[in-house]
């Protein structure tokens, strides 16, 4: 080879050499870093993610138990009746009471008054007399036994009662007054006529203090109330009697 041909060939490898880079050599050592480059611009919104699907409904809860049964009340009470009713402001209902409602032959009869003081004080034979009925009054069944007693009482009494100033009746006289309040021994009531005894009998009336003026007194000259106005027996009962029915005062 000529010099021409082997500089010409040096030139060409030196050409080829440049395009193509050296031969690597060894890894030269690690350059300092360089500074941080400015922060990035922020990225765009995702978009909205999609909606999620509905969930199962549940199971449906236990069917609860029954309440229980609310409990009955008892009845209030009747109210009391009108002003004109039977029940008074002391009174009481008489749906309050028990009335037998026998016929009267289921009951035995063990004593009967009609007007007071007639079988205790001028009857002798007192079990005939309660056992009979006032049409045997009237057939003349206990006459004799009144008019014995009477005439018992003024010749025990008669000297007393004049002593104190009064007039005793003679028992003839005595006799016929009593007799149409005790012949048939009834207590008898006339509506057209003022109310009390012997019309009648109320709580409050004098009815013993009456019954001696008529058995004991000459009512020409003493009034049929003359020992009921003293009064003889207690003028009052010891509590005031009801306005209504029962109208006895409360037991004590």
């Amino acid at each position: 080879m000529t010099t021409t041909t082997r500089t010409l060939s040096s030139i060409l490898f030196a050409a080829m050499f440049a395009l193509t880079g050296c031969i690597e050599g060894p890894a030269g050592e690690r350059g300092a870093s360089g500074p941080e480059g400015p922060a990035g611009q922020d990225g765009e919104d995702g978009d909205a993610g999609l909606n999620g699907e509905d969930g199962n409904n549940g199971a449906d809860g236990q069917t609860g138990n029954d309440g229980n049964s609310g409990l009955d009340r008892e009845d209030g009470n009747d109210g009391n009746d009108g002003e004109d009713g039977q029940d008074g402001e002391n009174g009481a209902n008489a749906g309050d009471y028990d009335f037998r409602t026998d016929d009267p032959s289921a009951y035995t009869r063990i004593d009967r008054m009609g007007m007071p003081a007639i079988a205790t004080a001028v009857i002798t034979s007192k079990d005939a007399y309660n056992v009979a009925d006032p049409v045997d009054d009237d057939a003349g069944t206990f006459v004799s036994e009144i008019i014995a007693n009477v005439d018992f009482f003024h010749a025990a009494l008669d000297d007393d009662l004049t002593g104190l100033g009064l007039s005793p009746c003679a028992t003839a006289a005595c006799v016929a007054a009593a007799a149409p309040l005790v012949v048939p021994d009834v207590l008898s009531i006339d509506v057209s006529g003022d109310a009390g005894f012997p019309n009648g009998r109320m709580l409050a009336d004098q009815a013993i203090d009456i019954t001696l003026a008529v058995v004991l007194l000459d009512l020409n000259t003493h009034p049929v109330t003359f020992l009921a106005d003293l009064p003889l027996n207690p003028p009052a009962n010891d509590r005031p009697f009801l306005a209504n029915f029962p109208f006895v005062a409360t037991p004590h």
